[in-house]
This record gives structure tokens, C-alpha cells and sequence, in this order.
């Protein structure tokens, strides 16, 4: 697999196994349509030998889900040689889908584990999930990364969720918190200003530093005036400091996370809430994998605003799988 420091826009998707099906291909059936881009894209011999598609339950949207769901099934029953799996599970306990996969996993698992050929699809997860599906698989499985692809959305300038079910700290990134320390928080930020606030009033942070994306995703000047302005309580605090991560490098994302932590030298905990983009949160993924003492924190929204059915699917990206080599 070739190695690139910045996400490559993919008109077709190929096999990683050169002389037979790939192992796994995992992927999300959501209500948005990006959900079926993958394997719309997909060469006329792809072909894998086992798939999962997780459906996250969402009462409000149970027809988009079901239709995507029966899409992509179809779909990867004809590209699967051994299998088709479906996970059925709660938006709000990631913990019962990941229990099912570890079941399912012991069915499908490559025969080699340091030569896998997986990918996944991470355009219909959320974003607790995708952390915990990649915590299990490299963490815990020791496996190498993954292929991840992910398809973007065109932007339009309205509000993804609304209201507050809970907050809670992510299982697999509880963190080691010190009682004597006080938190820096880093909140990457995007268009759900009522989740990042409720994380930053939780968490109680001395110093808060905003992440916002920039430049934007196609140079949209508009995307970072909104996102600035429907984020303008948080920022107009005192204690929080603005600063640009890029859209879809996970290992920029990552880079900025850590420039963070160096600064901080020890002296202070380190929380994080993860409300940007996905490949961001991929980024967020490398970070905590390197300093299991950060804690990510999440907040539930009540229900997902109709704006993330008008919302077309862009560009499908292969994300990067190394880190930019020294010249």
C-alpha cells in the first residue's frame, strides 16, 4: 500500500490483496446517503472475503437506515466470497456493538495477523464508535492500521444536532486524571456548539484550547465563518484559545495534539471532546494510542436535525497511512 501524507480523493476503490479477496470490509449503514459511496465506487473485481455493516438504531430515521442498510447488504453479498454480517446496535451504547463485533470477529478474523487486508469505511459511523472500533482493532488486536476511507459532505451552513442526552467519558479513553492537576481542555469544534459547551462546562478546564478547521475544506471560506460564529459563546471565554487543525489528515490532527501535550510538559491533565471531522478524530485515535493518560470525553445529542438529509455526499478519501517521511 502506498504511502501518502495527505488525503487522496479516490475514484474507485481496489483490492489491497493483489492475488485474492481482501480479509474484512467494515462499514456504517446511517441515515446519510455518503454511506453508500464506498461501495458505489468499488472496481468490478473488488471482492473481500467477509463484511460487517453496523446499524446504528435512529428511531427518527428508520427508513433511511433500513434502505442504506438493505444497499449495502445487497451489495456486499455479491462482493463477499464467505459472508455478510450485521450488527445491529444503539446509537447510545457503542459497548453492545463492540461486544457483537468482538463475537463476530472470532468468525471472520484474517488467518495472518500481521499481513491483514482490511478496510474501513468510516463515513456512516459516529464518532464514539469509530474510536472504539479502532481501539479494538489496533489496541487491543495489536493489528497495523487499517485502510480507512472516508467520503466527505458538501457543506451547507446549519445546525447537525440539538439538545443534550447525557455526557460520559469514552470506555476505551478513560485516561489516568491526577487529582492535583488542573485540565486542559481541547475541544475540536465544528457545527454542534450545544455538545462542545456541555463538555466544556463538564469538564471545568483552567485553559481551553478551540480547534477549529482550517483552511477549510476546499478553501470554503464560508465553512469557517460558521463555524466560528455558531461557536462564538465558547470562544468569546477568556481561558479559550483558538488554534487551525486540518480537515481530513489524521496525522495532522494528530501533530496538533501533540504540540499541545508538549507544551503542558506533565503539568496538567488533558481532556479532549471530539466534535470536528471524522478523519480528525482518526487523528485523535493515533494521539491517545501514543498517551493512554488523555481522557476523551463525548456528549450525547437528544436527536440529529433533518439538515443531515439534504447534505450530499462529496469526495471519497483515502485517508493517509503514515506520517509525512523526513526529507
Amino acid at each position: 500500500m502506498p504511502k501518502t501524507a495527505e488525503p487522496v480523493a479516490i475514484e474507485r476503490l481496489t483490492r489491497l490483496n493483489e492475488s485474492g479477496p481482501d480479509d474484512l470490509f467494515i462499514c456504517c449503514a446511517s441515515f446519510e446517503d455518503r454511506c453508500l459511496s464506498s461501495i458505489s465506487k468499488m472496481k468490478v473485481d473488488f471482492r473481500t472475503k467477509f463484511a460487517v455493516i453496523f446499524v446504528i438504531e435512529e428511531p427518527l430515521y428508520k427508513k433511511q437506515v433500513d434502505d442504506h442498510k438493505f444497499r449495502l447488504q445487497a451489495e456486499l453479498a455479491r462482493r463477499s466470497t464467505e459472508g455478510v454480517f450485521i450488527i445491529s446496535c444503539q446509537r447510545d451504547d457503542p459497548a453492545d456493538g463492540l461486544n457483537q463485533f468482538k463475537q463476530t470477529w472470532k468468525k471472520c478474523q484474517p488467518g495472518c495477523s500481521t499481513e491483514s487486508f482490511i478496510t474501513i469505511d468510516i463515513s456512516g459511523f459516529t464518532k464514539i464508535y469509530l474510536l472504539e472500533l479502532l481501539h479494538y482493532l489496533v489496541t487491543e488486536l495489536e493489528l497495523p492500521l487499517p485502510r480507512i476511507i472516508h467520503t466527505t459532505q458538501v457543506y451547507l451552513p446549519t445546525r447537525l444536532t440539538d439538545g443534550i442526552a447525557q455526557i460520559s467519558t469514552i470506555p476505551s479513553f478513560y485516561g489516568q486524571l491526577s487529582l492535583d492537576k488542573e485540565t486542559v481542555l481541547v475541544l475540536f469544534l465544528g457545527f454542534e456548539p450545544e455538545r462542545s459547551l456541555a463538555v466544556w462546562k463538564h469538564a471545568n478546564p483552567s485553559r481551553t484550547i478551540a480547534l477549529i478547521t482550517s483552511p477549510p475544506r476546499g478553501g470554503n471560506l464560508n465553512y469557517l465563518k460558521y463555524a466560528r460564529e455558531n461557536n462564538s459563546y465558547l470562544l468569546s471565554q477568556p481561558s479559550v484559545e483558538v488554534r487551525d487543525v486540518p480537515p481530513d489528515s489524521p496525522y495532522g490532527a494528530r501533530q496538533v495534539l501533540e504540540t499541545i501535550f508538549n507544551e503542558t510538559k506533565g503539568s496538567l491533565n488533558m481532556v479532549i471532546g471530539p466534535f470536528g471531522t471524522k478523519p480528525q478524530v482518526v487523528g485523535m485515535f493515533l494521539f491517545c494510542a501514543e498517551h493512554p493518560r488523555v481522557q476523551v470525553i463525548y456528549s450525547f445529542p437528544v436527536k440529529y436535525t433533518r439538515s443531515y438529509l439534504r447534505r450530499k455526499p462529496g469526495s471519497t478519501l483515502l485517508l493517509p497511512l503514515a506520517p509525512p517521511l523526513a526529507v
